[in-house]
């Protein structure tokens, strides 16, 4: 998605949200306009999707892989790709995709080595490291998958999102 495209949706979002939204006491309209900032926000997230959060995930997962593979340094351990596993500007998504199910896939394998029985008896401060690492990744990959999946539109009408008047500035 180009950058100019971009800015376009969030004007219009912004402008329905600070001039439409807090000027408009008719709750049908109100849905109307929250139902098209849903709508835009969709749109949006269709045009960046391809590419630009699996990319991100896929470079969450290759800093766990780097920093896995320096702390178990000397152990026997799962595969553990090389890194960065993306070189340039790939726009494949399916292969992004494919690299990131791949990615996510090894961190399992990776997570269940770690919290074994064995590696923690061997070398329970580096097991405990790497199990950390490994779920603040997963955790960090989640947070990119919730930020590029929009609320839905009754959570939005419930929660106020969208309505800036409603929210002290």
């Amino acid at each position: 998605m180009s950058t100019s495209y971009e800015r376009q949706i969030d004007g219009i979002i912004e402008a329905l949200q600070a001039h439409v939204l807090p000027n408009n006491a008719d709750d049908f309209i109100r849905g109307q306009v929250f139902s098209v900032i849903f709508a835009l926000n969709g749109l949006k997230l269709a045009a960046d999707w391809k590419a630009g959060p699996l990319l991100q995930q896929v470079r969450v997962q290759d800093d766990a892989f780097a920093a896995v593979r320096r702390l178990a340094d000397g152990m026997a351990h799962p595969e553990i790709p090389a890194a960065p596993r993306i070189e340039g500007d790939i726009v494949d998504a399916a292969h992004i995709e494919g690299l990131r199910d791949d990615g996510d896939r090894l961190l399992g394998q990776l997570l269940l080595w770690a919290t074994g029985e064995g590696v923690r008896a061997d070398n329970p401060l580096a097991a405990s490291e790497i199990e950390r690492l490994l779920r603040g990744s997963i955790c960090d990959q989640l947070k990119v998958e919730l930020a590029t999946t929009p609320k839905s539109m009754l959570q939005q009408i419930a929660g106020g999102d969208g309505d800036k008047a409603a929210t002290p500035g």
